[in-house]
């Protein structure tokens, strides 16, 4: 039996704010009804509709949760061509990942107004790390401080990003169910409005909440994501069957991105806070 979820009223919103569920054409494998249904075993009062590099199963999503009287914020992981971004307030989404700079997809979610947050600083470098130089530097709105699934490196995060000024969120980064809800965010809000929501990210009325992902939890899912990769390279997915690692997301194709010439130029420009 699930126990009440957390009241807004009293608790604000509280969600896993990184999730990867399995419209993600990266390795996500979490699906609609058990994002919902995990959540509320957690005592969550938010859905977090969340995939890389699409917004596809929003929809699906929103429908579960609403049998459940659960409000949905629509978010995103987005690949930069340097790394990655979360995104919430999603509304439309058709960039190709990996391809663009982050100046290029901030400036793209600004005009849906989203709120933004560099995920995993200074743990998964991708092409780059993120680091407080760079990110002084980029019109976000705060960073992952605590990632569940990165045990150790988190502390480099905590050392790099002591005095970083901005918002401070908590997600899993599951990618499976038996990896969520072990981190996530608070928010200060008494409203179920998304809109309502994304403000208050925006203005760092948010804190990162829970712990680590067990080990063993995050070792078990690394054999079964390399096994499935190995032998069942494919999905089946809305009724087709894609290749998660190698798809290209988006109707707009991607183009050649320099991460080292990007760091180079964004290092040369002034501060845009300290």
């Amino acid at each position: 039996m699930v126990k009440e979820i957390y009241k807004i009223e009293d608790f604000g919103a509280i969600f896993d704010a990184h999730v990867h569920t399995y419209f993600d054409f990266h390795d996500g494998m979490i699906s609609p009804r058990d994002l919902v249904r995990y959540s509320r075993k957690w005592r969550f009062n938010w859905i977090n509709a969340m995939a890389h590099d699409t917004i596809r199963g929003v929809p699906r999503i929103k429908k579960i949760a609403k049998e459940y009287h659960m409000p949905v914020i629509p978010s995103m992981e987005v690949s930069t061509g340097f790394n990655h971004l979360l995104a919430f307030g999603v509304q439309e989404w058709h960039l190709a990942k990996d391809s663009w700079s982050p100046e290029e997809i901030i400036d793209l979610l600004r005009t849906q107004d989203c709120a933004i947050f560099a995920s995993h600083p200074a743990i998964n470098p991708f092409r780059g790390y993120w680091t407080p130089e760079i990110l002084n530097r980029l019109d976000i709105d705060g960073i992952e401080w605590l990632n569940g699934s990165n045990t150790v490196l988190n502390k480099i995060t905590r050392k790099k990003f002591a005095n970083y000024p901005k918002g401070k969120i908590g997600g899993s980064d599951a990618h499976h169910i038996s990896q969520m809800g072990f981190a996530y965010t608070q928010v200060e809000i008494n409203s179920d409005d998304p809109d309502d929501l994304v403000r208050a990210l925006q203005k760092g009325k948010c804190h990162p909440r829970g712990w680590y992902v067990p080990l063993h939890r995050i070792g078990w899912w690394q054999v079964y994501i390399s096994l499935k990769r190995a032998f069942f390279p494919s999905l089946p997915i809305e009724n087709r069957w894609i290749s998660p690692r190698y798809e290209k997301m988006g109707q707009i194709p991607p183009r050649p991105f320099s991460a080292v010439r990007w760091r180079q130029k964004i290092l040369s420009q002034e501060k845009l806070h300290s």
